[in-house]
């Protein structure tokens, strides 16, 4: 299966406005691309940037992720995750709050991440990366500062801008990091979309974080294959039903694993 097949296929399936998609996929043989500047609301998609920063501060010196932190009540947010649904928390590494702001999502780890990193220097590392159309602005769950006008967003482009520093040599993350990130993204719980196919395929290493909000489905993989590096970033909005949203992207992961398994 060619690129071109790819894309054939994948218009084939594209929903109709309201419904708007924004969509990059990176391979050995070229690009995809399709309005991958559209900038959107990121849900947990933004919990990339801030687990690429927090390494990137390890690197400097300036955090030690394995320094262990106390959570409070008043720490616990709703949303995804379990941390505030344990019947007793103790003491948590950061690393293992990222690890949980991953694999699980989970608000309350993200939220005291993003207290401790702070959002203007998160924002400044964005920033330095390149990535103009991606903005923190809040934490998780924080209505007022949503009322406010105050919300996180993203683009394709600077999702996969972010998944080149995970996988290529740059001045960012070294390649301990770069371990360290895959290593988690790689152990990532929800797998009904993109890897909704390639979840049980031995062939097939994937390396992915989903996002959703009320009329929002996002997902974001790295697929590796015999040394192949295979990255694709879908983000959606305008759904009515966002079970619609997810069977949309299992369905364009169902066409990249068709296009995977004929890899050589």
């Amino acid at each position: 299966m060619s690129l071109r097949m790819i894309e054939t296929a994948l218009s084939a399936i594209k929903p109709a406005p309201p419904v708007s998609v924004s969509i990059i996929v990176k391979t050995n043989n070229g690009i995809i691309r399709s309005k991958e500047t559209k900038q959107m609301r990121s849900a947990s998609i933004i919990k990339l940037f801030i687990l690429a920063s927090a390494y990137h501060l390890k690197e400097k010196g300036k955090l030690s992720l394995t320094d262990q932190i106390k959570l409070s009540s008043n720490d616990f947010v709703q949303g995804s995750g379990v941390i505030s649904y344990l019947s007793d928390v103790k003491f948590l590494t950061y690393q293992q709050l990222l690890e949980l702001m991953i694999i699980v999502s989970d608000n309350t780890a993200s939220n005291y991440l993003i207290e401790r990193l702070g959002i203007p220097e998160i924002q400044a590392f964005i920033e330095s990366l390149g990535c103009q159309q991606t903005r923190l602005e809040r934490k998780f769950m924080d209505i007022e500062a949503q009322k406010l006008g105050k919300e996180n967003v993203t683009s394709a482009l600077d999702v996969i801008r972010l998944f080149d520093i995970f996988t290529e040599k740059n001045n960012f993350l070294g390649e301990k990091s770069q371990q360290h990130i895959l290593s988690i993204l790689k152990n990532q719980q929800f797998n009904s979309k993109l890897t909704a196919y390639t979840e049980y395929n031995p062939l097939v290493t994937s390396y992915h974080k989903s996002g959703e909000l009320k009329g929002v489905e996002h997902d974001a993989a790295i697929f590796l294959k015999d040394n192949k590096s295979f990255k694709v970033v879908v983000l959606t909005e305008g759904w009515e039903n966002n079970g619609d949203g997810q069977a949309f992207i299992a369905s364009f992961g169902k066409v990249l694993h068709r296009f995977l398994q004929q890899e050589a």
